[in-house]
């Protein structure tokens, strides 16, 4: 009764309201391959709604094969920088070369990192072959090359000479004296120099990221005033005497506590890199993230890899890396992350986005831009968004760039119309990361989040989403002035045929997630498009299933969902939610399992009382 009710009640609004128009199918690319070089095979890609592009690789019985040892690479040095940076200057002196590592272990102590620059037609055989590094900083450079193939090669941390990170809990906490023991889990790590730098919640069962329905965390390193002593009282045992920062922490709880947290990263493909692979290589520890692709790079990808702890120590080390592990910002897109295991991280598994800047102020042809993660170049076109953040027509060409204090620009452009006022936002139209796949991989047991999909023309299909802390996907754009500013608005995206169980572990929102958060406020219209959930399957979650706005033109269809009974039942446990800048929704033939009474969860919600009833009349 109730759900004929609830239909009938959304079939009397709908005739008195009107939808919004219908967005515009954005074209999408279809690259031709054309002509390939006989030294070359290439990868078709296949995305979203007819995206094509391809990514060449070098072909390997084409190269000429030179050995890392005929350059001094060995397991007898103690730091082998020298040596594979000799192999690697070689390599981009010889196009067209194999450059072959014989298997073993070989130690990094360098704080300089490797680059592999101006490299045509490189490949890399590891032959299972390990790099440690014990510095922080970029290690790994691949810079103005084209098609660069890295297979067979792993990467690790030096965790004898400092852990990345500890498991530890809490007892003797005392609100009323700031101080509470760290009780290490493995006594080896206990040190008073090792730094302190962000301390998080995790599952005192199995110690990874996020207990069930908590995330108490602390980033010890933003405010210097945070720790106020540290002193070892016993062979495992850290006193620390803090703020009030960690007063809300409780005896018996785990924490992971990471010694670093953005202090270096492995890969960094940047400067117009074009047709880039990795191909079966591990990343078991890094004092930051695993990939970072920016620079105007296309056309790479993550194959067949594996982020995580080394599963030979995996009863010693919690973590694989202390921040992201791919994050995609400023590149020209055409990327695939497929076949791919990633776990263990400090932070989201994949961030693909491009930079914004927050117009703070302006003068003449001179703006002041906020912006964190821009590339801002000389030349460059910017486009602008206005004070609603709706696209606008208006673009202006940049002659200089100057650094103010922090991540403050003052930016000058040629002609700048008089519409730009503060408060707008802009974007370099020469950056576009999208057009991208991501499939069949599996995520799980990582802090914060798994996707953080803020670019267009994606497909993310046939993976699996495992007891992620908090949103499995959140596509989002995301503005704190003075802080970060990412997301360009998304058109053109496709959720299929993924598997999601025990996401949002922590409870920190929903399980997807769909909106804008401007200075923590909701922008006021739809800067996202065209977005398919289908054909998904969830199970067990402590929150909401999806929670959406600022979008026009949304397929959620097909998908099954048991809200499960692993988490303690709410009124919105697997409900979905629309905001109030929603039209154009689409919502049938979903399956709600374990519903609720009077299958409630299948009752959906809304700010709005036009998408109630639109999503509603469809939905029941």
């Amino acid at each position: 009764m109730l759900l004929k009710l609830v239909s009938f009640i959304a079939s009397i609004l709908l005739l008195f309201t009107s939808s919004a128009t219908t967005p515009v199918k954005s074209a999408v690319l279809a690259e031709s391959l054309g002509y390939l070089s006989e030294n070359r095979i290439a990868d078709e890609i296949n995305g979203a709604n007819g995206t094509r592009f391809y990514i060449q690789r070098p072909k390997a019985e084409k190269m000429n094969v030179v050995n890392a040892s005929d350059f001094g690479l060995s397991e007898e040095n103690e730091d082998n920088f020298s040596a594979f940076q000799s192999a690697l200057n070689y390599c981009s002196q010889n196009p067209q070369t194999k450059l072959v590592i014989n298997k073993g272990t070989y130690y990094f102590k360098s704080t300089n990192g490797l680059d592999a620059n101006n490299c045509t037609d490189l490949l890399i055989e590891g032959n299972a072959a390990t790099f440690v590094f014990s510095s922080t900083g970029y290690k790994f450079f691949i810079r103005n090359s084209d098609c660069v193939e890295i297979r067979n090669l792993n990467f690790d941390w030096n965790w004898a000479e400092s852990p990345l990170a500890s498991v530890v809990t809490v007892q003797n906490s005392n609100p009323d004296t700031h101080t509470l023991d760290l009780i290490f889990k493995d006594a080896e790590y206990c040190s008073e120099s090792n730094r302190l730098t962000a301390i998080t919640q995790c599952d005192p069962e199995t110690y990874t990221f996020g207990a069930k329905q908590s995330s108490k965390e602390v980033y010890l390193y933003q405010d210097e005033t945070n720790i106020k002593s540290v002193q070892k009282i016993t062979d495992n045992t850290l006193r620390v005497t803090h703020n009030g920062c960690m007063d809300n922490f409780e005896n018996g709880e785990a924490y992971i506590l990471r010694h670093f947290v953005y202090d270096g990263t492995i890969f960094s493909i940047r400067d117009y890199c074009k047709n880039v692979t990795f191909d079966n290589v591990s990343i078991y520890g890094s004092a930051g993230m695993a990939y970072i692709c920016e620079g105007n790079s296309s056309h790479f990808q993550i194959i067949n890899s594996f982020i995580g702890v080394n599963p030979e120590y995996k009863d010693k080390r919690c973590v694989s890396l202390t921040a992201d592990a791919i994050h995609i910002v400023n590149t020209n897109g055409c990327f695939n992350v497929s076949g791919c295991d990633i776990s263990g991280m400090g932070d989201d598994a994949i961030n693909v986005h491009d930079g914004l800047g927050y117009v703070s102020a302006v003068n003449g042809n001179t703006l002041t831009l906020i912006a964190f993660a821009m590339r801002l170049e000389a030349g460059d076109t910017l486009g602008f968004k206005n004070d609603k953040f709706e696209n606008t027509d208006v673009t202006a060409r940049i002659v200089s760039v100057k650094a103010l204090e922090g991540i403050t620009k003052e930016v000058v452009v040629e002609v700048l119309p008089e519409s730009v006022t503060e408060g707008w936002t802009a974007y370099n139209k020469e950056c576009n990361s999208g057009n991208y796949v991501i499939s069949n991989n599996y995520f799980h047991e990582n802090r914060a989040r798994g996707l953080l999909l803020q670019s267009s023309n994606g497909l993310c299909e046939n993976n699996r989403f495992y007891k992620t802390m908090a949103q499995a996907i959140k596509v989002v754009m995301d503005i704190e002035p003075a802080l970060w500013q990412e997301g360009t608005g998304v058109d053109n995206l496709v959720i299929r045929n993924n598997t999601f169980e025990k996401c949002n572990y922590s409870d920190w929102g929903s399980v997807i997630e769909i909106g804008t958060n401007i200075a923590g406020k909701t922008a006021k219209t739809a800067v996202f498009t065209n977005i398919e959930i289908s054909s998904n399957s969830f199970k067990d979650m402590p929150s909401r299933l999806m929670r959406t706005d600022n979008i026009n033109g949304l397929v959620f269809c097909g998908n099954t969902i048991d809200a499960g009974d692993f988490f303690d039942g709410t009124s919105k446990q697997g409900k979905l939610c629309f905001g109030e800048y929603c039209s154009n929704i689409t919502c049938t033939e979903n399956v709600f399992l374990n519903s609720g009474f009077l299958r409630h969860r299948e009752i959906a919600e809304s700010d709005s009382a036009f998408v109630w009833a639109q999503v509603n009349s469809k939905l029941l």
